[in-house]
């Protein structure tokens, strides 16, 4: 009897020490083909499972002279327009799609080409899960 008491005291302590809530992933991370001097796009899906709001605070990339994220958007004319973000919302519990015609990271200036099948790093900074980096492949939209 006094095991069983010492498991459940244990397990107890155990389940207070764990985080109460789960984490901040990057899923689905893909690129669109360019060329070196020209800009290209990277796009994913950010799911925050933490009970906490977050802030993605910007990306870098080692293959563009400049890594920003932008919100295309259209007009009530139907013209397309870009707007660079200087940070990202994560909702607690929420899911944001980095996709073409809405968020999306803008690799500018290119240092390289980005062919179908290539792999690119980007580093994604964000104010409470820090960095994440991930490994990108460059592919038509899927």
């Amino acid at each position: 009897m006094k095991f069983r008491i010492l498991l459940l005291i244990a397990l107890i302590a155990l389940a207070a020490c764990s985080p109460a809530s789960g984490t901040l992933t990057v899923t689905d991370a893909w690129a669109r083909n360019a060329r070196a001097g020209e800009n290209g796009a990277a796009y994913f899906v950010i799911e925050n499972g933490t009970s906490a709001d977050d802030t993605l605070l910007g990306v870098r990339s080692d293959i563009a002279s400049a890594t920003e994220v932008h919100m295309s958007m259209a007009d009530a004319n139907g013209v397309m327009s870009m707007n660079m973000q200087e940070s990202v919302s994560v909702p607690a519990n929420g899911r944001i799609e980095f996709k073409p015609g809405g968020l999306h990271v803008m690799l500018i200036g290119l240092t390289q080409d980005l062919n179908f099948g290539d792999t690119i790093t980007l580093t994604l900074n964000f104010e409470r899960a820090g960095e994440i980096t991930l490994q990108v492949e460059v592919k038509e939209q899927p």
